[in-house]
C-alpha cells in the first residue's frame, strides 16, 4: 500500500503518468496498474483523464493526496527512528541553486555544511529559478536557492542577502548576452531592455552567469549581470535600485524531520551572508 501511495503522490504532483514513471524508475503500465488498484481498493475515481497526456485529480484524489502526505511523512519519520537504533545511515540532502547563487552563495554555504558530512550526503543541482521551484514542488529537491520571489502553498520562503545588477560589457557591441527564459537575471534583463526601448540586433542565450562573465572579460558583447561575478577589467554602468534584488531560500512547508539539522545550519549561514 505504501508503494501505491507513493506512486499516487507522484502522479498527483506531476499530473502525468509518464513523468511519474520516469521519476519513480518504473514503467508507465506499472504506474497505471497501481493507480487502478488504489481506485479499486477505495471504490472511487482518483483522476479524470482529459486526454492522452493530461489528467486532473478528482475531489477524492485531492482528499487522498492530503492524507497520503501525512501517512508517508509519518512512515519516513518512523523509518528514520528505527534506523537510528542500528548502524548510522547517511541522509541525502538535495540542494538546488540558481546559477548566480551557486557562484556567490554556495561556496560559503557548503563550507558551513561540511561539519555535517558525517550525517548527510549533500547533492547540489544547478538550474534556473523556475526549474528549482518546479523540482521543489515535485519533492525532487529539499532546499532551493533562487533569485526570484517565487512561492507556492507547499513551500516556505526566506529572503536573504543583497545583490546588485549592472549593465556591463562593451556598450557599442550589437551582441547581447542573455540568460535563458525563466531565469532571475533574464527577468531583469527584459525589464531593462523594455525600459530603454532596446531591441538587440544580435543575441546569444547562455545558461550560465559565469560563462557570460568570462565572455564579457574577453571583450564579447554586453549584458545585465551581477556586479559580484564580473572581472575587474569589465566596463560597467550602475543601475537604479529597481535592479537591486534579494535572494531566497525555499524549503518545504512540511520538511522531513531528519533534515532539521541541515536546515538549521543553512538558515543561519544565509541570514549571515552578505
Amino acid at each position: 500500500m505504501l508503494k501505491q501511495l507513493q506512486t499516487f503522490k507522484t502522479v498527483f504532483e506531476t499530473r502525468n503518468f509518464s513523468q511519474a514513471a520516469a521519476q519513480l524508475f518504473i514503467s508507465q503500465p506499472t504506474v497505471s496498474t497501481q493507480i487502478k488498484q488504489l481506485e479499486t481498493e477505495l471504490d472511487t475515481v482518483l483522476f479524470t483523464r482529459n486526454g492522452r497526456q493530461e489528467i486532473s485529480p478528482t475531489t477524492s484524489g485531492s482528499l487522498l493526496y492530503r492524507q497520503a502526505q501525512k501517512l508517508l511523512e509519518t512512515w519516513s519519520a518512523t523509518k528514520t527512528a528505527v534506523q537510528a537504533t542500528g548502524p548510522l545511515t547517511k541522509i541525502t540532502a538535495r540542494i538546488g541553486a540558481s546559477h548566480t547563487t551557486a557562484s556567490l552563495v554556495m561556496p560559503s554555504l557548503l563550507q558551513a555544511l561540511a561539519p555535517l558530512s558525517d550525517q548527510f550526503d549533500f547533492e547540489v543541482t544547478l538550474a534556473n529559478s523556475a526549474e528549482i521551484l518546479t523540482q521543489m514542488s515535485q519533492h525532487q529537491l529539499d532546499f532551493g536557492l533562487v533569485e526570484k520571489p517565487l512561492v507556492t502553498d507547499q513551500l516556505n520562503r526566506l529572503a536573504f542577502g543583497q545583490d546588485k545588477l549592472v549593465h556591463a560589457g562593451h556598450f557599442d557591441s550589437p551582441i547581447w548576452l542573455l540568460r535563458e527564459p525563466n531565469s532571475g537575471v533574464r527577468h531583469y534583463t527584459n525589464a531593462f531592455l523594455k525600459a530603454q526601448n532596446i531591441q538587440p540586433a544580435q543575441t546569444m542565450i547562455i545558461h550560465s552567469n559565469q560563462l557570460i562573465a568570462d565572455l564579457l572579460a574577453q571583450g564579447v558583447g554586453q549584458s545585465i549581470i551581477s556586479q559580484q561575478v564580473l572581472a575587474a577589467n569589465v566596463p560597467l554602468r550602475p543601475l537604479s535600485q529597481n535592479y537591486q534584488r534579494r535572494f531566497y531560500l525555499l524549503t518545504p512547508a512540511a520538511i522531513r524531520p531528519q533534515l532539521k539539522p541541515a536546515q538549521s545550519v543553512i538558515t543561519t549561514c544565509l541570514q549571515q551572508w552578505s
